[in-house]
């Protein structure tokens, strides 16, 4: 799928061809006005370079100057452009809990993006960008039932740090995670968009089938009786964390 980028904006251009390219997208500048080829599905430009020309292209995503200066909310708007909309219907984030954290990124029902973490707070702050990023008339964030504390840390940080209007639900995961690498390439084939470049993993894969499970809501925060197994594993990762220079009690654990 080609774009065209009708703009002298060099640094802009730099980063949105970088970004689309990874996402499989071919890519085309133009001078703004010129004329793009025949097989592309879309013209993006900037406000600034569109009143000084007054370009009429037939399907053309136009950024503000605040998108120029924000990469993900650009590539978020050229993404509703290629499907001829203004706002997403839907825009579910699905979430799997454990020792590495996957995350899909859903909306009306074709996967934009993943990541794979081991960090809780990368976790989430990767989602509380995405709803900032996405705009949607109806947004969902669900995860796993299991992963021990870590998933009651991640479900807990996130009902304080969500939008009020986003839902967060815990769903049965049970058979989510594919046996094999090849079962997990072909789960996340199905839900991309045909020519479009998704990194792959297990945990991620598992997330885009939490994604499109009915879950029980949320509201309140959850406890974890921690185990003795638990306690280890923070200690380790306390060690870990502070390079050997500190490893916190069992108690503090």
């Amino acid at each position: 799928m080609l774009i065209s980028l009708a703009t002298m904006d060099f640094r802009l251009c730099h980063l949105l061809r970088e970004k689309l390219t990874q996402k499989g997208f071919s890519i085309e500048q133009l001078q703004p006005g010129d004329s793009p080829s025949k097989d592309s599905i879309l013209v993006v430009t900037t406000e600034e370079e569109n009143n000084q020309n007054n370009m009429t292209y037939s399907n053309m995503v136009i950024l503000s100057k605040v998108e120029t200066l924000n990469l993900d909310k650009a590539y978020s708007k050229i993404m509703l452009g290629i499907e001829g909309k203004k706002i997403w219907e839907s825009l579910i984030i699905g979430v799997d809990p454990g020792l590495t954290i996957g995350i899909a990124v859903i909306t009306d029902g074709c996967l934009q993006s993943t990541l794979e973490t081991r960090a809780i707070k990368e976790a989430v702050n990767f989602i509380v960008l995405t709803l900032k990023n996405l705009t949607a008339k109806m947004a969902i964030i669900r995860i796993g039932s299991t992963g021990g504390y870590r998933q009651v840390l991640i479900l807990n940080e996130l009902l304080n740090v969500k939008p009020k209007h986003v839902n967060l639900e815990v769903v049965d995961e049970l058979h989510t995670t594919p046996e094999s690498g090849q079962e997990a390439n072909e789960i996340l084939l199905e839900g991309i968009k045909e020519g479009m470049k998704i990194p792959r993993g297990k945990d991620a894969t598992a997330a885009i089938e939490i994604a499109f499970r009915l879950g029980e809501s949320v509201e309140n925060p959850e406890t974890w009786e921690t185990s003795d197994g638990e306690l280890k594993e923070i200690q380790v990762l306390s060690r870990q964390y502070s390079r050997g220079v500190v490893t916190i009690s069992r108690e503090l654990a």
